[in-house]
């Protein structure tokens, strides 16, 4: 059996930043972007004058959110699991100033925007999760992960190894393929990830996103009465942001040199 996740990004400049997206079997991909495919003339109209699904565009008038909850029925009817991740774009530039390692020159990698941060966090929640979602997706089923096309593909890619290799031997059959980067006219699940992208990071934005995600609040309309989609998320806040840098710092300068985190006061952390 092989499973597809698609996952797209939303953001606000300098403020919240989304990784989100949902998991099928590729069959079931096949039979979602059949539906998909019917709604569409309630969407927009894309540039090359196609229609389409931007939850953006859904947002700007009202009558067009109103056609949401059929779109969402799509998701539900097909999706296994719906995953997110969120960390603030600002949140992670002042967690980067707070790391000190003497005389060391640090590449942050992954860390170096918020794009690879976050779906480095992604992928590391989905797989030390696999074993509270194994009722949806077995345990013993890798999961390849398919991404919207993004200027950050070439560094992704050539970060894949690297990253692959520092996880526990265990879980790293469970990553599947090497990621893909798709074009969302062609591959429609990547509009459902658009989807939720852009609802998780309203909701974050909001003040609230721990209670509209558990009653799947849409505003006018909730979907928690009839959900079949089990909801998995990460939220990192700058502290946790931090921890999880000293962490990755530690693996690439050894256990020699000191790391500070210079907010509190030069105090010595994970030496």
């Amino acid at each position: 059996m092989v499973f597809q996740a698609f996952i797209d990004d939303s953001y606000t400049p300098d403020g919240e930043f989304v990784l989100a997206g949902h998991v099928a079997t590729a069959e079931s991909w096949v039979a979602f972007a059949k539906e998909w495919e019917e709604l569409l003339p309630f969407g927009t109209i894309a540039p090359n004058g196609k229609f389409h699904f931007k939850m953006s565009e859904m947002a700007a008038l009202p009558e067009r959110m109103e056609r949401l909850p059929a779109f969402w029925r799509a998701i539900q009817n097909h999706v296994a699991v719906s995953l997110s991740c969120r960390i603030n774009i600002a949140e992670l530039r002042r967690a980067r100033a707070r790391i000190y390692i003497p005389a060391a020159d640090l590449r942050w990698g992954f860390w170096a925007n918020p794009y690879l941060a976050a779906s480095r966090c992604l992928l590391d929640m989905f797989h030390n999760k696999r074993k509270e979602i194994e009722s949806r997706i077995p345990s013993s089923e890798p999961v390849d992960f398919i991404f919207d096309e993004q200027t950050e593909k070439a560094v992704v890619l050539e970060a894949w190894a690297r990253y692959i290799a520092g996880r526990p031997d265990e879980t790293r059959r469970l990553y599947g393929a090497t990621p893909r980067f798709e074009n969302d006219h062609k591959f429609l699940p990547l509009q459902a990830a658009d989807f939720w992208a852009w609802w998780v990071r309203k909701w974050s934005e909001a003040g609230d996103l721990k209670g509209r995600l558990h009653e799947l609040d849409f505003g006018k309309w909730k979907a928690a009465g009839t959900a079949k989609t089990l909801v998995i998320h990460i939220s990192f806040n700058e502290d946790q942001l931090v921890e999880s840098m000293i962490e990755g710092s530690r693996q690439l300068v050894g256990p020699g040199p000191v790391i500070y985190d210079v907010t509190f006061s030069d105090q010595l952390v994970k030496s």
